[in-house]
């Protein structure tokens, strides 16, 4: 049975049995005297059949699909038209990932608030018409003729003075939109983040695919070479098993990294707002070039951190937020006038049209209402201390954040310079190393060490550079910047 058709169903059986149930429970009512008839309630648990659709025990599936229930759509499908730069992603990423989005229409919803305060200084309009058809009978059974009464009324009324509750409302509606529009900056900024490293763990994982398909090669080379001199008596079977085995590990590490590739590829699809299964093409990793070196002090860039990052921004604005409550709580006891005025006309058969009008001043002032006042000032300004302290706390959290994103750039900056040079070293010991094995003044083994040493000394060059990038895109994000800023917004930050 379909939902539709069940619910149909519930709805025709759950009616009869309702209307079952009234007729009893009247009759016993009736019949019975009061204090029975919760028997004649206690026959039905479930008179409207609202556990027909429950599941009938516990450990059961629900399987119900509701027609008319909302479906996710999976975003369409995007060809680039060659490799993207990561500004060109991150662009991307601003207006596809969902995340944009939901933040968007949350800064909406907070702007739109703004207007549900500011309707509070204009004043309300109501019309109200009714119309009665009446057939009545005197006390001497004597019928009076039907009467057809039309009457319609139209008031207006206006809060002249509130003492500041409606000003109070106003503050936080526009809080609440400095808070979400901050809250924006920070989903932008998030998202932005979250391309940048996928970005730079994918070309990283890619350098480091190359890499290893070096290796392999490499080390196809020893295992062709170790054969030859073995089949030429100049080297032994052992030379080519240790061959074979290093060919097998870099194989092996070769696989491992093209499925660590093809995984860092879907986050990468999955932060721009693509199908995980998209392919993105970006463009490769150069791990000559080195990430722009930051020249403000620490001092500096903690400074404009305090003043740019959206989380210590929107803890401020929350600040607003909570004197407003208090405001809002403190108004709330003081008096209020309202100034109401009624207008309407009256229509009556055989009788002709009669008008009536009102004009009236309330005068509202509280007087004790169970310390609810109090309370709730009390309530509203322990809230505004904690937004006060939440905002130390932020603003401690993001200096440390600062601080450590700062000094791991520079180690990582530094790390990867030396990590350059030892390939460059490493490289060059293979070189020799090989060129000495030809002529059998080396052995396959400090062949094989020297390919391992090459390979590890890669791998932290790659590592190095990309962790360097990594933990720059994390200063900028703390620093308040949309994605990783231009070389010279960090050489003239202060």
């Amino acid at each position: 049975m379909d939902w539709e058709g069940g619910v149909a169903q519930w709805t025709v059986k759950s009616r009869w049995r309702a209307l079952l149930a009234m007729l009893v429970v009247g009759a016993g009512c009736v019949v019975a005297p009061p204090s029975a008839a919760g028997i004649f309630q206690g026959l039905w648990s479930d008179p409207l059949s609202t556990q027909d659709l429950a599941v009938p025990g516990p450990g059961q599936v629900w399987a119900r699909r509701p027609q008319g229930l909302p479906k996710t759509q999976s975003p369409p499908p995007v060809t680039f038209a060659g490799p993207m730069s990561l500004a060109a992603l991150t662009a991307f990423a601003l207006a596809h990932n969902p995340a944009t989005r939901v933040a968007f229409a949350n800064l909406q919803a907070a702007a739109y608030g703004l207007g549900v305060a500011d309707s509070a200084y204009f004043p309300t309009l109501t019309f109200a018409d009714s119309a009665t058809r009446t057939q009545a009978n005197t006390t001497a059974g004597f019928a009076i003729p039907i009467q057809n009464v039309n009457s319609g009324a139209l008031s207006l009324s206006y809060v002249l003075l509130d003492f500041g509750a409606r000003a109070a409302q106003r503050e936080q509606a526009l809080a609440q939109i400095y808070v979400s529009g901050f809250d924006n900056n920070s989903a932008l900024q998030a998202v932005a983040l979250a391309v940048t490293q996928n970005y730079y763990q994918l070309i990283g994982q890619q350098a480091l695919v190359r890499a290893y398909r070096q290796t392999v090669r490499e080390d196809q080379a020893s295992l062709d070479a170790a054969r030859i001199k073995q089949q030429s008596g100049l080297a032994t079977i052992s030379d080519v098993l240790q061959a074979r085995a290093a060919l097998a590990q870099a194989q092996s590490d070769w696989i491992a990294a093209q499925a660590q590739m093809r995984a860092d590829m879907g986050g990468l699809a999955e932060s721009c707002g693509l199908p995980a299964d998209e392919t993105v093409p970006v463009m490769p990793l150069d791990v000559s070039e080195m990430p722009p070196l930051v020249a403000p002090s620490l001092r500096s860039l903690i400074r404009r951190a305090q003043q740019n990052n959206p989380g210590i921004l929107a803890s401020s604005a929350q600040i607003l937020a909570s004197r407003a409550t208090v405001q809002a709580d403190e108004a709330a006891g003081l008096p209020s006038i309202v100034v109401t005025g009624t207008a309407g006309k009256r229509f009556q058969a055989s009788l002709g049209p009669s008008q009536n009008w009102s004009v009236s001043v309330n005068v509202r002032v509280p007087i004790f209402g169970g310390f609810k006042d109090t309370y709730q000032i009390q309530q509203a300004r322990a809230g505004e201390r904690s937004a006060q302290a939440s905002l130390a706390e932020e603003t401690q959290k993001i200096d440390m954040m600062v601080y450590q994103d700062y000094e791991t750039v520079l180690g990582a900056r530094a790390a990867a310079g030396a990590a350059r040079l030892a390939v460059q070293s490493a490289r060059a010991s293979l070189t020799a190393i090989k060129a000495q094995y030809k002529v059998g003044l080396a052995t396959m083994l400090a062949v094989l060490t020297a390919q391992a040493a090459l390979t590890t000394a890669e791998q932290t060059a790659i590592q190095d550079v990309t962790t360097a990038y990594v933990q720059l895109a994390n200063l900028a994000d703390a620093l308040g910047y949309i994605g990783l800023p231009a070389q010279a917004a960090l050489k003239g930050a202060s």
